[in-house]
């Protein structure tokens, strides 16, 4: 509609302020008067010829005052026709103006020569040009250069046969801004006649909004497909689990004659039995979209504890680590075990890069009250600039080996946690991942979701898979 009522304004006066309200029908109308006088007064001298001698003067006198009268009559109408029809011009002048400098679209208008006429301010805002900076200046300009070349051979086949319609359908568009910054969009193309020629009028709307809401909308349909995989991968795992965990228990119960390293073996399976189920635990809360029980969980500990479990001293003793922690932080509300899970991906991510340092800080985040940071640096290969951005997609990873959903499912974790990453590199250097965490509040409410840090959802897991398994 507003396409509609736009051009048929614009078509009515041109390019606005820039074309002359072009006054023909009153011009039309004063020329009928002329003649209609003209005709008027060749019969009344006809009229007065005919009549008798003496009366000629008196006859005259009267013919000259109906005349007089008659004129004032037709200069009365023609004056308010031409008030009216003026007045309905400067109405439809405003309105139009109106129209083009509150749209929300951008509208720009260009000649046969595709050269920029008329730009109205939501397309000044939208590609950062002033109007002035842009009228007389080739279409192009606003055409990202990759496209340039082929945009001239468009807008002359276009001029050959023209015809209002939306401009590349079914193709990707893209608009250039004045600092050489790009931006999807779509046009619609509209010919007009003026009397200076033909004049085309592009309606341009901004879609990056739109464009990210489908992004959006996709990695949430990615999201769901794979909360049906982890669902059906927990499930599978349940049963396994708890029978490992039954035999180990029994072994460990038994009378028999275990060595101590045997036995310290045994602990150690059921230890990492234990965080098994907890991950399938947490694959079940990511698919049911809702998350694990909340406790206190000292990032300090959890930094401890990850390091313990992937190895003080792995490759020989070639990797080292380095701890920086403030231990005057307060704990934060979280799944213990999602916490570890991020915190053992990354550490594993900085093996797998070649480091040989792997420094963990935690401290306050700068700039950010109520928050702590947990930083992990490495000296390995680093990250290619142009892979930075693909890190958290899922299924995305640059290992021969890897399934691409581990950085993904952290920060999923630490978002879901009220958190966030971030990632800086230089390749040759290393990398530093960056996670900020809302501390735990003093409040009734957080005290409330605490959990006796010896229940986990994890642990009345194995114990009713257990119970079903001894009822087999």
């Amino acid at each position: 509609m507003a396409h509609e009522i736009g051009t048929h304004k614009l078509t009515e006066h041109g390019a606005l302020n820039h074309v002359p309200i072009y006054r023909s029908r009153p011009i039309r109308i004063a020329l009928y008067y002329a003649l209609g006088g003209l005709i008027w007064v060749a019969v009344s001298d006809r009229v007065l010829s005919l009549m008798p001698a003496h009366s000629y003067t008196l006859n005259r006198l009267m013919f000259v005052g109906v005349n007089a009268l008659l004129l004032y009559l037709v200069a009365a109408r023609y004056m308010k026709t031409i008030r009216i029809s003026v007045a309905a011009r400067e109405e439809a002048l405003v309105r139009a103006r109106g129209y083009f400098e509150s749209s929300v679209e951008g509208i720009i208008s260009a000649d046969s020569n595709g050269m920029i006429r008329q730009l109205n301010p939501r397309g000044q805002e939208m590609f950062g040009y002033h109007e002035m900076e842009l009228v007389g200046q080739p279409i192009e300009v606003l055409v990202p250069q990759r496209f340039q070349y082929r945009h001239e051979a468009h807008r002359s086949a276009f001029f050959l046969t023209p015809k209002s319609r939306k401009m590349g359908r079914g193709m990707e568009i893209a608009g250039r801004r004045k600092d050489g910054s790009e931006f999807p969009v779509e046009i619609s193309l509209n010919v007009v006649h003026t009397h200076r020629g033909k004049l085309v009028i592009a309606f341009v709307t901004d879609i990056t909004e739109r464009r990210a809401m489908e992004r959006v909308a996709r990695r949430n349909e990615t999201v769901d497909a794979l909360a049906a995989v982890a669902a059906g991968i927990a499930h599978e795992l349940n049963n396994p689990l708890a029978v490992m965990a039954s035999r180990i228990e029994l072994m460990l119960a038994a009378d028999q004659d275990l060595s101590v390293q045997t036995r310290d073996d045994l602990l150690v399976l059921q230890k990492n039995i234990e965080r098994a189920s907890r991950i399938s635990h947490n694959m079940l809360s990511l698919a049911r979209q809702r998350p694990g029980a909340r406790q206190a969980v000292d990032m300090n500990a959890a930094v401890e504890e990850a390091i313990m479990i992937v190895g003080a001293e792995p490759r020989g003793g070639v990797l080292r680590y380095e701890t920086i922690l403030d231990r005057s932080l307060p704990p934060v509300m979280a799944e213990p075990t999602g916490v570890e899970q991020v915190l053992i991906n990354f550490i594993l991510n900085a093996r797998d890069a070649g480091a040989h340092l792997i420094r963990i800080e935690t401290g306050w985040a700068p700039g950010r009250a109520g928050h702590l940071s947990l930083s992990i640096t490495d000296d390995g290969a680093g990250i290619a600039s142009d892979v930075l951005g693909k890190l958290f997609q899922p299924f995305f990873t640059t290992k021969a080996k890897g399934t691409g959903l581990g950085l993904w499912l952290s920060q999923r974790i630490v978002q879901d946690h009220g958190g966030s990453i971030t990632v800086e590199s230089i390749v040759g250097e290393g990398t530093t991942f960056a996670i900020t965490l809302p501390t735990m509040g003093e409040s009734s409410s957080d005290r409330a979701k605490l959990t006796p840090r010896g229940e986990s959802p994890a642990s009345s897991q194995i114990a009713a898979a257990r119970s079903n398994q001894s009822g087999r």
